[in-house]
């Protein structure tokens, strides 16, 4: 099936209207994932350009027209291009492959797919653009656990199956193995020397190398198998994923994060030959730790975070809930898009019987994020780190990051017993690497996701004594942060650090911590028209009780105030 269409003015006028009854913009997102297409693509056909007639069949019946022989500009196939005419004749097209890369054997199941648009725009230019030197030979795709890297690889593979990339093979790899643990580096290569020998089913005994004993040393059967995929690679373009990288690298080392371990030697080999031997084919990697060392100049990094808005409440919309727009927003913004810990919840309020498809009831019941499915997915992840890598995830844990910016200084404030120069060049960058800690270049400070932070306090609230000694540094820390002159105090910003201070101290149960702030913002709120007799914050919160939303409060009186 082979040639070019182009849409008629009156067909982009059916299309038009039939992309109505589902609501679907022009080049949206849901549209092209229904079509596996892509938003330049979309917008090619809009403008009436030519696009292959797989691509264009697909986007028509993906908004319900079946007939789109009515949808072609048909007077071009009769006068003007031979290759309109060459697609409705199903004749080949000059200098256009007939037939695309079969999909690989081992690729997973495809599920609902929804989102990544731009991502996936950002890797197929990567991959199909032909610029010597500047498009990388490996790409790898990084985030937190659950951020849909593996799926977002999936859909890599079979929209540029649809498209026709010209990729000659392809092959999917998966390192994960039951146990946890890599499989065997012998497995993965025999695999993909099998898979990207022929299109045809080869006979392993063909193939030097392949499922075969070695008689000499582990390493020379490993330079044997490295050199056997390089030579294929350099044969013909070839497409390769490697899936669930991570599991070869270090654990327990805050300063081994990213870096392969010592009995994956022959995988460290494998992979950094691939990136850095000239040949005409990709690789991709998938990981939830960054990939330390692997070539700069040859890799790029495409990190992933939670679902954008739109797709969020699409897929949380795939699972029939009964729920308002306000609660599948208020629900995807909770757990700030990421699509597994969506998915988990989703499954939960649908099949749960004290829940029974209803959003709201959910979001009412829990002012808590993580559910059990939620926390076993991050209890492995929490398994990987260092002591010192735990220690200050969990202490980081008692400071609200979504409501102010955290510095560099509030970390090193929770971590004292090291210097400055372990706390940055060993356990941030390690729990970056991990995607444990975000840095927000824009606010220029770093976060901790909502479920991250959630789950590393619940590991400090188990020692009750280290709990009040993480919020005893929140409270010195803030209590450090200069202030304007007390004159100068006009709204509820410039008292942040006060309010702050109140709420560790009192968390710490350092009551007369706690009395000192409040006598600090009740001469504040005096100046600004609070009396004694009607709002004093010693009154509304007396040192002996924990006062967790005291800023919540000032900002309800100032509000009444301006009101």
């Amino acid at each position: 099936m082979a040639g070019l269409l182009r849409a008629s003015e009156e067909g982009l006028r059916i299309v038009d209207i039939a992309r109505r009854n589902p609501g679907w913009n022009k080049t949206g997102d849901v549209w092209c994932q229904a079509a596996l297409t892509s938003k330049a693509t979309l917008k090619r056909f809009w403008a009436r350009q030519p696009i292959r007639r797989e691509t264009f069949i697909d986007i028509c019946k993906a908004v319900g027209i079946h007939n789109w022989e009515d949808i072609i500009e048909r007077r071009d196939i009769q006068h003007t291009e031979p290759l309109l005419a060459a697609a409705i004749a199903d004749l080949p097209a000059s200098g256009e492959p007939a037939e695309s890369f079969p999909l690989p054997e081992k690729l997973p199941p495809a599920h609902t797919w929804t989102g990544r648009a731009q991502e996936l725009e950002t890797l197929k230019a990567q991959i199909l653009d032909a610029h010597p030197g500047v498009n990388p030979t490996a790409i790898c795709i990084v985030g937190l656990t659950g951020t849909g890297k593996t799926a977002l690889a999936n859909q890599l593979i079979h929209q540029l199956h649809t498209e026709k990339a010209p990729f000659a093979a392809a092959a999917w790899a998966t390192l994960r193995s039951p146990t946890g643990k890599p499989l065997p580096f012998d497995t993965i290569a025999d695999s993909l020397s099998l898979s990207l020998s022929t299109t045809d089913p080869p006979n392993p005994s063909q193939l030097p190398g392949v499922g075969k004993i070695e008689s000499g040393s582990p390493q020379d059967n490993c330079l044997k198998k490295t050199e056997n995929l390089l030579k294929l690679l350099k044969e013909k373009p070839c497409l390769v994923v490697f899936d669930g990288v991570e599991t070869l690298l270090k654990t327990g080392q805050a300063g081994g994060a990213g870096y392969f371990a010592e009995d994956c030697a022959d995988y460290a080999w494998l992979f950094k030959h691939l990136v850095e031997i000239e040949h005409q084919s990709k690789i991709i990697f998938t990981s939830q730790e960054t990939l330390a060392e692997l070539h700069l100049r040859s890799t790029r990094t495409l990190t992933l975070t939670g679902l954008d808005a739109e797709a969020a409440v699409a897929l949380l919309q795939s699972f029939h809930l009964t729920a308002t727009p306000t609660e599948l927003h208020e629900l995807q913004a909770r757990y700030c898009g990421h699509p597994k810990a969506l998915e988990l919840v989703a499954a939960l309020i649908r099949d749960d019987s004290e829940y029974g498809g209803r959003a709201g009831r959910f979001l009412q019941d829990r002012d808590w994020l993580l559910t059990r499915d939620i926390e076993s997915m991050l209890d492995e992840v929490m398994q990987r780190l260092s002591a010192s890598e735990r220690t200050c995830l969990c202490r980081l844990s008692v400071y609200q990051t979504s409501e102010y910016s955290l510095t560099l200084a509030g970390i090193a404030a929770q971590m004292p017993e090291v210097s400055r120069y372990e706390l940055k060049e060993h356990i941030l960058l390690a729990l970056k690497r991990r995607h444990l800690l975000e840095y927000d270049t824009q606010r220029e400070s770093y976060r901790l996701h909502p479920l991250v932070r959630e789950k590393a306090g619940h590991i400090l609230s188990q020692n009750p004594e280290d709990f009040r000694a993480a919020h005893r540094q929140a409270y010195r820390y803030f209590s450090t942060l200069p202030l304007k002159p007390e004159s100068e105090w006009k709204d509820i910003e410039d008292i942040q650090p006060v309010i702050r201070a109140h709420y560790h101290a009192s968390q710490a149960e350092d009551w007369e911590e706690a009395e000192r702030a409040i006598a600090r913002m009740d001469k504040c709120l005096r100046r600004w028209g609070y009396g004694e007799e009607k709002h004093s914050l010693s009154l509304l919160y007396h040192p002996s009780q924990v006062a967790g939303n005291l800023d919540c409060e000032v900002r309800q009186m100032l509000g009444a105030t301006e009101e």
